[in-house]
């Protein structure tokens, strides 16, 4: 691993099962996905940083038309939480019936899970704690 975070290892942390964000060393903010320089102050002395995986339903849609690499995982649900270390990630909801929308409820507890697809890649998750 290299000593200066980047997009390739944040993506293999996911593939391994092992969700990492930044943080900024001089705010203290913890950002992801990956960024040269800290959403909050600008400072890019940047390190990795386990999270505590819990976080709440900001928002979300069903994907049911998709492109051909995801095709075959059609319908799901993408959503964007919020983590308790105040940033927010994309993931899909795992555990939910996205024919059901109706079960979801914006602000409800969720916790990181990971999600293999048809396509063998390892995808964020998030479901029921």
């Amino acid at each position: 691993m290299s000593d200066r975070p980047t997009v390739e290892q944040y993506l293999k942390n996911i593939e391994n099962g092992d969700f990492k964000a930044y943080k900024c060393q001089e705010c203290g903010a913890v950002v992801a996905p990956p960024s040269d320089a800290c959403y909050s102050c600008g400072g890019t002395n940047m390190e990795w940083t386990a999270v505590s995986g819990k976080g709440t339903l900001v928002s979300y849609t069903v994907v049911h038309v998709s492109s051909d690499e995801f095709v075959a995982e059609v319908p799901y649900y993408v959503a964007i939480v919020k983590l308790e270390e105040g940033t927010s990630i994309t993931g899909r909801l795992v555990g939910f019936d996205p024919l059901k929308p109706e079960d979801l409820e914006i602000g409800m507890d969720l916790v990181l899970d990971y999600q293999k697809g048809e396509s063998g890649k390892t995808y964020l998750a998030f479901r029921e704690p």
